[in-house]
């Protein structure tokens, strides 16, 4: 579907949905993958002795609180963190996206539980606030690659063989350009 409209100078301008609902995909991509390059790089970097980007907030909340300072103690949140960074750069680089969104997608869905739920701020669903938008763009980005996730939703699927190792020489390939030729 395109759209079309003119200038006072006649000048015809069209603008096609498809290429603008792409333009906006590959903002949410690459804005999912720089905020969470951010915030991993940011906890890192006080694990290695330098001052964080920004502070970590434990919770306005006692039910945040807890689980930020759970999470601290046992370790897994820095953990949580090297996820963030690790798929921040394979969303920013575009590589790996399908698997990137499946393992991200954890870790938005606690940052917006932490945001909304464990901090009582229920007014935030609609808003802007990013911890929100974690987990919507990660939705409407995994929805977009529906096409990866499908063949994995079988109801009974066979177990693979051994020459299905095969395969892993493909995972390179650019899968828009024609094999074969350059």
């Amino acid at each position: 579907m395109a759209v079309t409209t003119r200038s006072l100078t006649g000048t015809t301008h069209k603008l096609d949905a498809w290429f603008v609902g792409k333009l906006i995909l590959i903002f949410f991509r690459i804005m999912l993958g720089a905020w969470m390059i951010v915030s991993g790089a940011s906890h890192l970097l006080s694990v290695f002795g330098y001052p964080p980007i920004f502070p970590q907030p434990l919770g306005n909340m006692h039910p945040s609180n807890v689980m930020l300072v759970s999470l601290l103690e046992v370790g897994l949140f820095d953990l949580v963190k090297t996820v963030e960074l690790v798929v921040g750069l394979c969303l920013v680089f575009n590589v790996f996206v399908p698997l990137a969104l499946a393992v991200a997608l954890p870790v938005s869905y606690m940052v917006f539980h932490n945001s909304i739920a464990l901090n009582f701020r229920y007014e935030r669903i609609f808003s802007t606030y990013m911890a929100v938008w974690c987990l919507y763009m990660n939705i409407i980005l995994l929805l977009a690659h529906i096409r990866y996730y499908l063949p994995m939703l079988r109801m009974r699927a066979p177990m693979g063989r051994l020459e299905d190792l095969k395969g892993l020489a493909t995972i390179f390939q650019d899968p828009d350009r024609p094999q074969g030729g350059r």
